[in-house]
């Protein structure tokens, strides 16, 4: 999808605040166009006494209604264009002087006279176009803001919706830089600059037209230079997108080295590694600041070589000037009123010159979050069959192959779980478990074969129905930054407290929430740090039990707890798995001596299943394992 195209999808959304702005834009390029056309009338009629009045081009004097900006004459085509700006000119004062004669308008009136009415009419004219650019400025804002908005949101569920192939390919601090840096950026440059960039090429046009209309020769003089301008501009601009691009690149390299140091800061201490760390980060700020150098150097480059060019071009424009002069071509005072609008002429130049650099950004920016926002998902929903509320006869994994790039993981897999049975999946490292049990909620869809819950293959199924049958206890448990009541019920407002508190007890977790400062109140900080393991985990357990899952998934559960937690959380666990069709990873084989069936896999595959007492008289793999753990 073109950067264009991208735009478009989330600015039609907004058409009616930018048509708002368009006309507010054009508005104000008819007042600015007011105001250079009452500059004339100001020198005139307000600070030159009668009769030394010149023609300053424009709108003629009151006392020489009929005067123009004269040019010597000429024939042909140049002399063709004269004649029609003569006639632009003598409509321009026909009507100022018909709104003078109908506002009654005369020297020796006390209060509508020449010396009065036109400053209070240049006045008016300035705060009305000081309105529509503010007006103009805030409907920009609101498109701008919008935008930038719904894209950050798209972006954000996105990632989210992305499988976990996704994430291990893209680490976290490279997400965050996306999401908040980039998005930044393109905020900066859709709210703020792009209104400069209508509101300065309006500017520039009525600029252009003014100085067209004041002398054509000499306008078109400065419009042959005005490539000199853009050749720089354009030439800084494509090196700013490219070393912005570098940039948002050394950024998130930053941000995904800061976001592991703070996760892994127990670790770094663990193994006396901050300076290792420190040195890592400062080696990728030095990059960062190296790129960042160089595109300040070009940000700052632009102006002087851009005023240099103007500073030639105005010396030029005074040699060609001079020369018409001494020729009687042109009068002073003529020059003097082009040179006043070429003075404003440069302020829209050298600030679009700004907001081509900032754009430059922006557009490397804006590449980066459609090239993350266009990656496919690969986790498609296409609910073909209609969402089960229960399981009734189990699941079923028939032939599922799968692999990491070129590492197969699991050859041909076939097992099947009845409903209301309990399944530990053990083995070695690397055999297969947690690929087994990342397949069932479509974590990772498999490379062949298929899986089933009561017949029909999940792939089938609504994928927010499919999820909502499976509940999930981790080794590494997650909790956020809220209370605990908010960890358990996990965004679902509609749970009173008295069943939060019921999946608090199953959880054996009641009594140490009770014992806390605030209670089910209390704020347990960032990934529940301010918690032991085991009172995580037993919150995750609670969390898991109020969701009501039929299907249970428990991930080395109980893997990183002292004998006393493991304990507790073994009871809730049992808790948990009552009525519930279960499969259990542990590395510990004391706690999957309970289930119903244990399933043995090596290299991917299965091995042996059995209960523990008819793998123990087998005396194969399980055995083998079970003898190293309890010699």
């Amino acid at each position: 999808m073109s950067l264009s195209a991208f735009f478009w999808r989330y600015a039609r959304r907004y058409l009616g605040w930018i048509a708002a702005s368009a006309l507010a834009l054009l508005l104000f390029g008819v007042a600015s166009g007011l105001m250079f056309a009452l500059l004339p009338p100001l020198f005139d009629e307000v600070l030159l006494a009668e009769g030394e009045r010149p023609s300053l081009g424009g709108i003629p004097t009151r006392a020489e209604p009929s005067a123009v900006a004269e040019e010597p004459a000429a024939s042909g085509p140049l002399g063709g264009i004269d004649r029609l700006r003569d006639r632009i000119s003598a409509v321009a004062s026909g009507a100022y002087q018909s709104f003078q004669d109908r506002l009654g308008v005369r020297e020796g009136n006390p209060y509508l006279n020449p010396l009065t009415v036109t400053p209070v009419l240049f006045v008016l004219v300035f705060f009305v176009r000081g309105f529509l650019s503010f007006f103009s400025t805030y409907t920009f804002q609101r498109v701008g803001f919008g935008i930038t908005t719904d894209i950050r949101n798209d972006l954000y569920e996105a990632v989210l919706r992305q499988s976990l192939r996704f994430h291990s390919a893209h680490p976290s601090g490279e997400i965050y830089s996306r999401v908040v840096h980039d998005v930044g950026k393109l905020q900066v440059a859709v709210s703020n600059r792009l209104l400069d960039l209508f509101q300065q090429t309006v500017t520039l046009i009525v600029c252009l037209g003014y100085l067209f209309l004041v002398h054509f020769r000499l306008a078109t003089f400065c419009l042959i230079a005005m490539p000199a301008f853009i050749y720089p501009i354009a030439r800084f601009g494509k090196s700013m997108r490219r070393a912005s691009h570098r940039s948002q690149e050394r950024l998130a390299d930053l941000s995904s080295l800061l976001a592991e140091g703070v996760r892994s800061h127990r670790v770094v201490k663990a193994f006396g590694m901050e300076d290792f760390e420190g040195g890592r980060f400062r080696d990728a700020s030095r990059r960062y600041l190296r790129i960042n150098l160089r595109a300040q150097l070009l940000a700052a480059a632009s102006s002087p070589v851009v005023e240099g060019i103007a500073a030639i071009g105005g010396a030029a424009l005074f040699v060609y000037a001079g020369k018409m002069i001494r020729q009687g071509d042109l009068t002073v005072p003529l020059f003097l009123a082009f040179l006043t609008a070429v003075t404003v002429l440069y302020d829209p130049i050298r600030k679009l010159n700004k907001v081509n650099l900032v754009f430059q950004e922006a557009v490397a920016s804006a590449q980066r979050v459609r090239d993350l926002l266009e990656i496919p998902d690969e986790i498609v929903d296409r609910p073909l069959a209609a969402p089960i509320e229960a399981v009734r006869q189990g699941l079923r994994f028939e032939g599922v192959t799968f692999g990491y790039g070129e590492t197969r993981v699991l050859s041909e897999l076939d097992l099947e779980i009845a409903a209301g049975e309990v399944v530990a999946l053990v083995g070695p490292s690397g055999a297969g478990k947690s690929t087994v049990v990342n397949l069932l909620p479509r974590f990772f869809d498999p490379d062949a074969g298929r899986i089933t819950i009561d017949g029909v293959d999940i792939r089938d199924l609504p994928l927010r129905n499919l999820r909502s049958l499976i509940g999930v206890v981790t080794q590494e448990t997650m909790l956020f930054d809220d209370t605990v009541r908010n960890n358990i019920a996990y965004g679902r407002a509609d749970l009173s407290p008295e069943r939060v508190r019921e999946a608090a007890v199953a959880a054996y977790a009641d009594e140490f929430i009770s014992e806390l400062r605030h209670g089910y109140d209390t704020q347990i900080g960032e990934g529940g740090l301010q918690l032991s393991g085991g009172q995580r985990q037993r919150l995750a357990i609670a969390r898991a039990l109020l969701k009501d899952a039929p299907i249970l998934i428990l991930d080395e559960a109980t893997s990183h707890l002292d004998t006393e937690s493991e304990l507790l959380v073994q009871r809730a666990i049992y808790n948990l798995m009552e009525g519930r069709t279960a499969l259990v990873i542990a590395h510990r084989l004391s706690t999957v001596t309970r289930a119903d069936r244990i399933v043995v896999m090596e290299r991917g595959q299965i091995v042996e299943q059995g209960s523990h007492a008819e793998l123990l008289a087998r005396a194969g793999s399980y055995k083998r394992l079970y003898d190293l753990q309890f010699p």
